[in-house]
């Protein structure tokens, strides 16, 4: 067992597909793990941080906004999601579960989707009858716009039913293949895996929502709620 934060991450790292091996053929689950090397492909010094990042109960404990919601401590389902990420990410290295294959493909879908490529390896097991009838529903038009249906992709979770599915063009489509440049070269990208690095090399998490043992969102959920009340609008 690595006995530093350092030497699990270097662990974890070399357990995870390299992005040089293999090709397109590659079974579809090693190509969702090769996705996590954004995150551990770079040198395991890690970026410089500054003391940690203090969590005000006013703000979206992952990207800082100042939110009012009574419901969620977060400002977005996208923030509620990368920080969900983080912690399992974290957790999974200190436990040693991040060196199982099928977790990592587990991982890898989930950092593609946040990362903006939806969920091809969820899309590759949709039924036949699923993505027909939901092509069928448009006619075989793009919902977004309005060119000949090709393929169909997913609205809002992962799930395959028709209601869930989309029909769309190849230029609309979200649910993009593994590793796809028309996801890894928009600028959001690099800045997105950026941030997520940073948070999950911090030996002490710097963002109170990534540490898998200490966050309680309904502990940070009542502490805004009590200055809510104590300081009515």
């Amino acid at each position: 067992m690595a006995d530093n934060w350092q030497e699990r991450l270097r662990h974890s790292r070399n357990s995870i597909p390299s992005q040089d091996s293999g090709n397109t053929t590659l079974a579809i689950e090693i190509q969702a793990r090769k996705i996590l090397r954004h995150v551990f492909d770079a040198s395991l010094n890690g970026p410089q941080l500054s003391e940690a990042e203090y969590c005000d109960p006013r703000t979206c404990p992952n990207c800082g906004t100042v939110t009012g919601s009574t419901r969620t401590p977060y400002c977005s389902e996208n923030c509620r999601e990368m920080a969900g990420f983080v912690r399992q990410v974290r957790a999974g290295i200190l436990a040693e579960w991040i060196l199982e294959p099928e977790k990592q493909v587990a991982l890898g879908q989930v950092l593609w989707h946040l990362l903006g490529g939806g969920r091809p390896l969820r899309l590759l097991i949709a039924p036949p009858r699923a993505k027909e009838a939901a092509l069928k529903r448009e006619n075989y038009r793009c919902e977004v716009c309005g060119e000949a249906a090709t393929t169909v992709d997913h609205i809002g979770s992962g799930c395959n039913r028709p209601i869930n599915l989309r029909a769309v063009c190849s230029n609309c489509c979200v649910d993009r293949p593994f590793d796809d440049p028309f996801v890894t070269d928009r600028p959001e990208f690099s800045k997105m895996i950026g941030r997520i690095r940073s948070r999950v090399w911090a030996e002490s998490p710097i963002v109170c929502c990534d540490d898998p043992a200490a966050w309680d969102w309904r502990q940070y959920l009542a502490q805004r709620n009590g200055i809510r009340s104590e300081h009515p609008s």
